[in-house]
This record gives structure tokens, sequence and C-alpha cells, in this order.
């Protein structure tokens, strides 16, 4: 499954890998990529939890998903 997430808070490369790199490592996603300038987070992920930890993940790291 994909998700896309709208983040609050990116404004760099630096943030879009921070989470790229976070969220990659939740067991159950597949893969994760992050644009700051259309302030999106786009997760493959086999099942909710690893959706709900992704945006734990992003929350614990300073931003805000609204979306």
């Amino acid at each position: 499954m994909e998700k896309t997430l709208v983040v609050k808070g990116m404004h760099c490369k630096s943030c879009e890998v921070l989470l790229a790199d976070v969220i990659g490592e939740i067991k159950g996603v597949s893969r994760a990529s992050a644009d700051s300038k259309k302030g999106v987070v786009v997760v493959e992920y086999s099942d909710a939890k690893a959706l709900e930890e992704a945006r734990k993940a992003i929350a614990k790291e300073g931003y805000k998903v609204v979306g």
C-alpha cells in the first residue's frame, strides 16, 4: 500500500533525507520519500501499524502530519 502524508515543517533537502531514512527503518515500510517543496512524505507500507509508526516518527523528529 502507499500513502501520501502532508507534513508541515520541512524546509530543505536535509529534512527530506532525515525523514526518508527514519521512516525507511520502520518494520513494514518498504520505501519512504519526502519532498520539502510539496510538503509531502510518501510511504509504501505493508500494514496499518507501519503507517502509524511512520506518523509517530515524523512527529518525534519535530514535524507535523496535517493530512
